[in-house]
């Protein structure tokens, strides 16, 4: 039983970074990033409006069904890359592009809303069959939807809670919350525990939370910081620690790993959820981002420039870079860790 709790990813990666025994943190690295960002802020218009610029996103729906399929998608966001050898699992989109990763999973519930499954609906994810998760997460590959038996679980107890609580819908969370964004992070990991995405890590349970945040996140980017998308404390969000940023960090020698763990992640071997290594390239990761969003806030104070930047800029930013630069990410495998936290 841990003897103390980061129960803030913030801190977490602060805590890693002073006891990592496997990974460091580059300050050159940094800066080339963070030099980056910059650009694309203040000469590309790079910022929230990523989000709603793919057509898999919703957007022009009323409030509530535009949150609760927010809240469907990130209840099981998880875990979509193949076993070593297996094909990949890829969902065709409504314009018959073959779409893989994150995307597959909204292609793949906007497919089912078309045909009139009411997949956000709380009663629906309270009820819904194996069988029935089975047909929305159907492949338009050979390959299969890793851990559907768990995704079922994660969509029963999900749609149970918002019946219980929350009449039905995630929109009752996000009002009780009143705009804060930790409370609305509180409110998530308390009562739906798929989101509870901590382990121990040395003395301390160290707390990630990269799904209860990027529900948030995802809240503010698609209704544009307005009406229930509006938090008074949206910078207090990390960068959402998964598999595709680390290897944008190590790409750009934001974050070193050691020749142990570029051995272990080449191996391809599997890591198992809570392993220290596991813990250290999510934690580094968190705190790599938050050096480079430091830089980027220095530069704009320096240039006298008015910008909005956090965390969650800093994050899809790399994400992106990571999707466009796939062969250079890929030098370094990504870590295999099979889990339902992302």
């Amino acid at each position: 039983v841990s003897t103390q709790s980061t129960g803030n990813p913030r801190l977490t990666g602060r805590f890693v970074n002073k006891s990592a025994n496997h990974i460091k943190c580059n300050a050159r690295g940094v800066d080339k990033v963070a030099e980056l960002i910059y650009k694309a802020i203040t000469n590309d218009g790079f910022g929230r409006k990523i989000w709603q610029k793919s057509d898999l996103n919703p957007k022009g729906q009323n409030e509530q069904d535009m949150i609760n399929w927010i809240f469907f998608v990130d209840t099981v966001n998880f875990s979509f890359w193949p076993d070593e050898g297996a094909v990949k699992f890829g969902v065709k989109d409504h314009n018959g592009k073959l779409q893989t990763g994150y995307w597959s999973l909204c292609a793949a519930v906007n497919r089912a809303l078309k045909v009139g499954i009411p997949v956000t609906d709380a009663e629906f994810m309270a009820n819904a069959t194996k069988e029935q998760v089975e047909t929305i997460f159907r492949s338009d590959t050979d390959g299969k939807i890793p851990l559907l038996e768990e995704r079922v679980k994660a969509i029963n107890d999900a749609g149970k809670v918002l019946l219980e609580k929350f009449f039905g819908s995630f929109s009752f969370c996000v009002m009780r919350a009143d705009k804060d964004v930790q409370k609305l992070i509180d409110i998530i990991v308390d009562n739906f525990e798929s989101y509870r995405d901590m382990c121990q890590y040395k003395d301390k349970t160290v707390s990630f939370l990269k799904r209860a945040q990027i529900l948030v996140s995802d809240i503010w980017t698609c209704l544009d910081g307005k009406g229930l998308g509006e938090f008074k404390n949206i910078n207090t969000i990390t960068m959402f620690a998964d598999y595709r940023v680390p290897q944008s960090l190590v790409a750009f020698n934001v974050l070193q790993y050691s020749d142990e763990l570029k051995a272990k992640l080449k191996s391809k071997e599997s890591i198992q959820p809570g392993d220290e290594l596991e813990s250290e390239i999510r934690g580094m990761s968190i705190y790599g981002c938050d050096q480079i969003l430091e830089r980027v806030e220095e530069m704009a104070m320096e240039g006298g420039r008015e910008i909005e930047v956090n965390a969650i800029l800093v994050d899809y930013f790399l994400w992106e870079w990571a999707r466009d630069n796939r062969p250079l990410v890929d030098e370094l495998p990504f870590h295999r860790c099979r889990t339902v936290y992302y």
